[in-house]
This record gives C-alpha cells, sequence and structure tokens, in this order.
C-alpha cells in the first residue's frame, strides 16, 4: 500500500571523468544491499538499467534483456536489464503505449521506469533505481513521464532514485529540483557547478577536491558530509 509518509530520496552523483562518481554509485548500491548493522534497512530489490552493461562486469550479474528476464531476476533482489542485449526467439518489450519495441534506447528506458515503479508497489521495503547519465534517455527539456513519477512519486512506494552524471546541467530542472541528496565530486565547469547552486549554495567547494573525494549534502536536513571513495 502506498505510503505518502515516507521519506523521498533522490540522490545525484556527479563530476567529471575518473572523478570516482561511479565507483561511488556501485559501493552505493552494494551496500545497500547487504545485510549488515551498519545498514538497518537492506534493500527489498535494486533496479539497474544497464545500457552500458557497466553494472553487470562491476557486480559480476548477468543482465536480463526481456520482460520475463526482469520478473525472475526479482528473486535475486538485483534487477540488472540491458535494451541492447536481445537474442533470437525473446518476446519484444512494449512501450508505455503499447507498441512492440525491440533495441530502442530510449522507449526500453521508459518501459524498464515504468515497470520497476510498478514491481516496487507489489512489497514492502526499501527499493532504489540507478540510472546512470540521463541525458541519454532525457534532457533539460524534456523528463519522460515514467521517470518524472519515479522522482516524484516514488517516495510513496518506498522507491529510491539514484542517477550520477559528468553533467548535471544537462538535468531538467523539474528533476534537479526534487534531488534530496547532492553527491559532488570534483568538477571545475562553471556551467556545471551553476546548475547545481540553487539546491547546494556551497558547491564551489567541489572545484578543489582531489580525486576519489566527495560532499555530499542533504536539501533536507542542510547536513554536509565528507568523505572518499580512494
Amino acid at each position: 500500500m502506498s505510503d505518502f509518509s515516507l521519506p523521498a530520496r533522490v540522490t545525484l552523483v556527479f563530476g567529471r571523468s575518473e572523478s570516482g562518481k561511479t565507483t561511488f554509485a556501485f559501493r552505493y548500491l552494494v551496500n545497500a544491499a547487504l545485510e549488515q548493522e551498519a545498514n538497518p534497512e537492506p534493500a527489498a530489490c535494486i533496479f539497474i538499467f544497464d545500457w552500458k552493461l557497466e553494472a553487470a562486469r562491476r557486480l559480476g550479474l548477468r543482465a536480463v534483456t526481456t520482460a520475463a528476464g526482469c520478473e525472475a531476476a526479482l528473486a535475486n533482489r538485483i534487477v540488472v536489464f540491458n535494451p541492447h542485449l536481445a537474442f533470437p526467439g525473446t518476446e519484444y518489450l512494449r512501450n508505455p503505449e503499447g507498441e512492440k519495441v525491440l533495441n530502442d534506447d530510449k522507449a526500453a528506458f521508459r518501459w524498464f521506469c515504468k515497470w520497476a515503479f510498478d514491481a516496487s508497489t507489489r512489497g514492502p521495503g526499501r527499493k532504489i533505481i540507478y540510472l546512470d547519465e540521463l541525458k541519454q534517455f532525457a534532457s533539460k527539456f524534456y523528463v519522460p513521464p515514467e521517470l518524472n513519477k519515479i522522482a516524484r512519486m516514488g517516495r510513496a512506494e518506498n522507491l529510491e532514485l539514484l542517477t550520477s552524471t559528468q553533467n548535471p546541467r544537462d538535468y531538467h530542472a523539474d528533476l534537479r529540483s526534487q534531488v534530496t541528496e547532492w553527491v559532488c565530486f570534483n568538477t571545475t565547469e562553471p556551467m556545471e557547478l551553476e546548475a547545481v547552486r540553487p539546491y547546494y549554495p556551497a558547491v564551489d567547494k567541489v572545484a578543489t577536491l582531489p580525486k576519489g573525494q566527495f560532499v555530499s549534502f542533504n536539501r533536507n536536513s542542510g547536513a554536509e558530509l565528507a568523505g572518499r571513495v580512494f
């Protein structure tokens, strides 16, 4: 049952290439899945749209390619979906308009966002959806409605949105305004810093961070936390 009393969780990790942002994202996911004392709420399920097959390689998991494969992977609590690996005989996906699609990244992205949200409504527990480099599927001018629904309504299903990018300025302002946690690695690009400043006024400090170090800022509490991944 939907619970709108749950806190919103939208985490955006950004930084220049090789700054540590992707390492952070995958460590975050692995730690979220583990049952350990430091993690009182292990994720019931993690959904990954793995269009680069990076998650499959880093996590040592086989990517699935079909709707049936996504359903079967729920039992493992981590669903790694790649829209490219379509084998002969596999069923077509259907986009939200009901049209059959195969190997269409943007349509598959919209389908996966809708499926992950719908799957999250089936049971309790924390869920996370990881979407890397959204500029491939959305833009600063357009947000797919299925993604917008996750950002705005995911909290009711205990579904957290985690995304990472080199270029936060490419994210639509509606998405940036929903971010509750900014995880900032090094970047010196003025336009990227300017895009984040309305939500994290002290963002300029990240321009001097060495590789592997980050500052996270929680917009709800105003708390800052410094850390490093290497």
